[in-house]
């Protein structure tokens, strides 16, 4: 009786082990990486680019358009400029945010999956202050979450 339940309990161990290195949480795993910023797309930012564009070809005032065209410009290089920004998951919970550019800055975090890998939380400021993703597609080399109503971010994975 007593090696019945010994060969059980080691054979269950067995594909505990088994199932939890042939996947266990594969969304966790394809998550430890750098990840380099591809694109955003933000409902919000793009009716704002619309109405300035549609201002720009409205006005008469070459003044107004002046500085209508400067707006337009800095939205869009701000846009190009977070193509430098990498995220950095590793495996033991600690992220790592780097903004690229002249004047680099890393800020570090720590992230976490909720437990049907739906949602990325990343925790800042010794976990005072969270931030909640919802997961869109996470493949070995592409995340896209969304960050409240007002955009999508699509990432890649740095070879």
């Amino acid at each position: 009786m007593k090696s019945k339940t010994f060969t059980t309990l080691l054979v269950s161990a067995f594909f505990a082990v088994l199932l939890y290195s042939c996947g266990g949480n594969n969304a966790s795993k394809m998550l430890v990486k750098k990840w380099q910023f591809e694109s955003l797309k933000s409902d919000k930012a793009d009716k704002q680019l619309a109405a300035i564009k549609q201002q720009m070809d409205t006005t008469k005032d070459s003044t107004m358009k002046a500085l209508l065209t400067s707006s337009m410009k800095m939205m869009t290089e701000g846009m190009e400029s977070m193509k430098g920004v990498t995220m950095e998951f590793k495996a033991d919970g600690s992220a790592e945010t780097t903004m690229g550019g002249p004047s680099s800055t890393t800020e570090k975090a720590n992230w976490s999956l909720t437990a049907d890998n739906k949602k990325l939380v990343i925790s800042r400021d010794g976990g005072k202050k969270a931030d909640t993703m919802d997961i869109k597609e996470l493949t070995s080399d592409k995340l896209v979450f969304s960050m409240g109503p007002d955009g999508t971010m699509s990432w890649t994975a740095v070879k």
